[in-house]
């Protein structure tokens, strides 16, 4: 539980900086890719691609996961694909053979209506406010792949931010360190339309009716 807290702060981190430098878009950058090596607990590679300033994304992480607790060692090999296509959402585990589909435009309506009527000062401040009720602090700035980057830590986190985008990451909890570094990053550039959809192969199943119970 704690894990998946952090992850979720990281991600409210990020939509905080992009929301201070455009309010419209979800990134800054219109297209991008960037591949991360995954170090500490969890080792491996993550590749991102984006198109759209954000209405399009492919995140593909291959990883094997070794975790030590009281005495015990699991160990889990993930290879996970998740595209986003404005606001439908594809989930593929290529190793466990699932694939769901669900829609995020509910969330989308509630982040539409906090923020429709606030000028680019308050929504800035509302930022300010996140990063403060969660014990966040920004730490200036420093070089990731010879781009210069902002530090914001907060709870047991740390991430570098690149114009809205992470380069770089570390979480800490108990024993469980996750890192993720940024090892290639190219910016607006041309990205297949491919890139971005799901295998035809595969049927998905759509699990937007679940949206409530979870």
């Amino acid at each position: 539980m704690k894990k998946l807290f952090i992850l979720f702060s990281l991600a409210i981190i990020t939509l905080i900086t992009n929301a201070q430098v455009n309010q419209a878009n979800q990134f800054v950058i219109k297209s991008g890719y960037v591949e991360y090596e995954l170090t500490g607990s969890v080792t491996g590679t993550k590749k991102f691609w984006w198109d759209n300033y954000g209405d399009k994304t492919r995140n593909e992480t291959e990883s094997t996961s070794i975790i030590q607790f009281f005495g015990t060692t699991t160990k889990e090999e993930q290879h996970t694909i998740t595209i986003t296509d404005e606001n439908t959402i594809y989930t593929q585990d290529l190793i466990k053979g699932t694939a769901y589909k669900s829609s995020n435009d509910e969330y989308e309506e509630i982040a539409n209506e906090m923020t429709e009527d606030m000028t680019d000062a308050e929504i800035e401040q509302l930022g300010e406010d996140i990063l403060a009720s969660l014990g966040g602090e920004r730490l200036g700035t420093e070089k990731v792949i010879g781009k210069e980057c902002e530090v914001i830590k907060v709870m047991m986190a740390k991430v570098w931010i690149y114009k809205g985008i992470p380069l770089k990451s570390i979480a800490k909890v108990m024993k469980i360190e996750t890192n993720e570094t940024a090892v290639k990053f190219d910016e607006n550039i041309s990205i297949p339309s491919s890139t971005f959809a799901p295998d035809k192969g595969v049927e998905f199943q759509d699990v937007s009716e679940f949206g409530e119970e979870y």
